[in-house]
């Protein structure tokens, strides 16, 4: 009879821990803080072309609206926005820091995102492999990933400017989508990047960063020990 017991006994806590667990997971706070931002909210914006309609932008680059032009961005959860151009930019690449963006930034541009229908997994329209989406010719594919509260979603838009169409055109882009449209020029501007591009023919000289001095400790000692 004992032994039977504490059979019983054994079961109802192995059957029991489960739900001990749950219940406690269930309290736990959610990832989202009170302002909607999340410890792990990322928001990368990409934007590739056709080899032919990127022979067009490249001819005239201030002709084009900055959303239409190749570009990533990415905005960390630390704040950290990273940046940059050209047609070589792919998905899988991680581009240099460009700038830091206060917390405050961050909020409000997540408030957009939350605005334009963007801010929830439910409008995720793609699960598969980034690197495999190739542009048309003439086609611009625009990629928002986004990542909150230990979810991520990729929102894909794509569409066609015909070879012949003008940028000049204002219904030459009446294809775009427009939520996707702010969404881009949002983190274009946050990149500082403009629908006029920056003067390429200034030349701005190169600096490198070799890291800290390692001798530098040695010249203070040796100017603290010379005398006055």
């Amino acid at each position: 009879m004992a032994s039977s017991l504490q059979r019983i006994v054994t079961l109802l806590l192995a059957c029991g821990l489960p739900i001990i667990a749950s219940a406690g997971c269930s309290g736990t706070p959610s990832r989202l803080d009170s302002d909607g931002l999340a410890e792990d909210s990322v928001i990368d914006a990409t934007v590739i072309v056709g080899e032919g309609l990127g022979i067009r932008i490249e001819r005239d680059p201030g002709a084009w609206p900055v959303q239409l032009r190749p570009a990533r961005a990415i905005v960390l959860p630390d704040g950290v926005l990273r940046a940059d151009v050209g047609a070589n930019l792919g998905v899988d690449d991680r581009p240099g820091a460009t700038r830091v963006l206060y917390r405050t930034q961050l909020v409000e541009l997540w408030k957009e995102m939350d605005i334009l229908d963007f801010g929830s997994p439910s409008a995720g329209n793609y699960t598969g492999n980034l690197e495999l989406l190739e542009p048309g010719d003439d086609e611009v594919i625009q990629i928002l990933y986004l990542q909150r509260g230990g979810r991520d979603w990729t929102i894909v838009r794509r569409f066609e400017i015909p070879e012949d169409a003008s940028p000049k055109d204002a219904t030459t882009f009446d294809a775009e989508d427009p939520q996707m449209r702010t969404a881009m020029r949002r983190m274009a501007a946050l990149a500082w990047a403009w629908d006029v591009p920056p003067n390429d023919s200034i030349r701005f000289p190169e600096r490198y960063d070799f890291g800290p001095d390692p001798w530098s400790r040695y010249r203070d000692d040796k100017k603290a020990k010379e005398p006055s």
